[in-house]
């Protein structure tokens, strides 16, 4: 005989089931509720709702929809009693538990374990502190493992672009290991070119959307769009994130990086950077996919921009002074010229054809500071610096430079074309692919009307794909005859741009990229100025190259240190 008494009505029974991971058996969740309903039969209960989250971890309670809905119906006099296989069902979080057992109690619902009957404050306490045991013991051990693999070389876990799961000898599986994907990584060294050459991650994201090439994150469980983000390119380069910081590219695997830890307020994961002396460098030369070179390029445009962000930081609380950083400079010297005396910057003074470069210590904090000399004049300022990199630029040493660095490069621009057309020929494959797949499915009357403009799309697209590939194989490499003349139109075209007051403002931005400072000495016996420059000049022949170069003009350049007097 059941234990209440006939007269009564039977207690009202909510069952609530979990299961973790996608790892595990969703059939749990039946299992779960059987054994829940064969407990309830035996006591005379009367089931009369049912909970369960499946394949969502115990320690969140925002994330799991039917918890959250049984949370909200403990007020509504539905149920007397919450029964579960055990309390970590409900929760692992010490935290979430009690607030939930806090809640039942204020609204008179029992909760009751298969295991263990109904739950009371030391049961709910004593299960609360071996679930947290339990879970740092688990995060420890986890830890641990993937330290372990890491370290002989093996993958730590996770989607990594470029690479596929690696084999083993026999061609079966081989759990950690990696291997290079050809595909992915021709998609990753066209990344690494484009930005070396110039172009921001938001035109290489664009380029790659355009291309119809898949991001990251397709074929992941992660809900995406499916395109490429200028943050998938860039990241984060001091956390290591994003295709450009990825070391794993240089055959460099690091660990440890990164600590991720729940925020208790959102129970999002959040990232912090651990101490260098903490992280774990492993070299896997075998899954280097960027050669060295381009790789440095990367960092060296990348510390580039950073130093040129650097100087936007505002100093406002309501940060109305990087508008003012970011205005264009008025004159194409703005920032560059230093006193020869005191180190200090010089400044603009006066107006019309009189306006010229005074130290501004000298100007504004007197002769104890710095004894100051004449003033530099605008115009005679920009002369000298132009003549300096007009006449650095034409000497023989330069040119030689330019043309190893074109040739070298050229060769470079090659393996390029020839992973781009690696890539174009997948696409031609999977448009063939569709193409006798949508053939075969009009051939037996499956929807026609809807699949013939699908077919005729394909074909199109198939069409100019092939008639496409003859402009992507790569030529064989030549030096074109007239380089010695396009090297002087780029020098001369560039004296020309930066002489032009129209683009003052652009060009003054363009010059700070190549030229770190320009010292301003006065020479008493030649009873006139002197000035010294420092920075790579040969940088600014990226932004004159001629059309003909288009191709290779983002990397033919070399970056040479110069310090020149006039």
């Amino acid at each position: 005989m059941n234990q209440h008494s006939s007269h009564k009505s039977p207690r009202r029974v909510a069952l609530y089931a979990r299961y973790s991971t996608d790892m595990q058996n969703p059939m749990s969740i039946e299992d779960q509720f059987r054994q829940a309903t064969r407990y309830a039969n035996q006591r005379g209960w009367a089931i009369v709702e049912r909970f369960s989250d499946s394949a969502i971890s115990g320690t969140s309670s925002r994330t799991r929809p039917d918890f959250a809905r049984l949370s909200e119906a403990l007020h509504d006099n539905a149920f007397d009693i919450v029964l579960t296989e055990s309390l970590d069902r409900l929760s692992r979080d010490q935290e979430h538990l009690a607030g939930f057992y806090k809640a039942a109690r204020y609204a008179n619902v029992e909760i009751h374990t298969i295991g263990r009957g109904k739950v009371d404050a030391m049961t709910l306490g004593l299960s609360s502190m071996m679930s947290a045991m339990f879970l740092e013991d688990l995060s420890d051990k986890v830890r641990r493992g993937i330290e372990g693999k890491v370290m002989s070389g093996r993958s730590g876990g996770g989607r990594i672009y470029g690479y596929r799961p690696g084999t083993d000898a026999r061609g079966a599986p081989d759990k950690g290991a990696l291997a290079i994907d050809d595909l992915e990584a021709a998609v990753v060294r066209r990344i690494f070119r484009d930005y070396a050459a110039g172009m921001s991650p938001i035109a290489i994201a664009s380029a790659l959307n355009d291309d119809g090439i898949p991001s990251p994150s397709v074929g992941t469980k992660r809900a995406s769009s499916g395109h490429w983000k200028q943050n998938t390119i860039n990241g984060n380069r001091t956390r290591g994130t994003g295709i450009l910081n990825n070391e794993l590219y240089i055959g460099r695997r690091i660990w440890n990086r990164l600590c991720y830890r729940k925020d208790p307020l959102t129970e999002k994961k959040r990232s912090t950077l651990n101490p260098e002396s903490e992280w774990q460098i492993v070299e896997v030369p075998q899954l280097r996919i960027v050669d060295q070179e381009l790789w440095d390029a990367v960092k060296t445009r990348q510390e580039s921009q950073a130093k040129r962000r650097s100087k936007m930081s505002s100093t406002d609380r309501n940060h109305l002074s990087v508008g003012q950083s970011l205005r264009r400079r008025k004159y194409l010297l703005s920032g560059l010229l230093h006193c020869g005396l005191c180190g200090g910057k010089m400044t603009v003074a006066g107006s019309g054809k009189y306006k010229a470069y005074y130290c501004a210590n000298a100007k504004e904090k007197g002769k104890s500071v710095c004894a100051g000399f004449r003033g530099l004049k605008e115009t005679r300022a920009s002369e000298m610096v132009l003549s300096a990199l007009r006449s650095e630029l034409m000497q023989p040493e330069a040119y030689e430079a330019f043309q190893t660095s074109f040739k070298k490069h050229l060769a470079q621009s090659q393996g390029s074309a020839e992973d781009t057309l690696r890539l174009h020929d997948a696409r031609v494959r999977e448009l063939e692919t569709s193409h006798r797949n949508l053939l075969r499915a009009i051939e037996t009357g499956d929807a026609v009307a809807v699949l013939l403009p699908r077919l005729n799309a394909v074909d199109a697209e198939l069409k100019a794909m092939k008639l496409k590939r003859e402009e992507i194989v790569p030529s064989a490499v030549e030096l074109p005859d007239n380089l010695p003349e396009l090297y002087r139109a780029m020098v001369t075209d560039l004296a020309a741009s930066l002489s032009d007051e129209a683009v003052a403002g652009r060009a003054a931005d363009e010059l700070h990229e190549i030229v770190d400072h320009v010292v301003v000495h006065w020479d008493a016996d030649a009873d006139g100025h002197r000035l010294e420059l420092s920075g790579n000049l040969l940088e600014m022949l990226r932004k004159s190259a001629p059309s003909e170069l288009d191709a290779v003009r983002g990397d033919i350049f070399a970056e040479v240190g110069c310090g020149s007097r006039i």
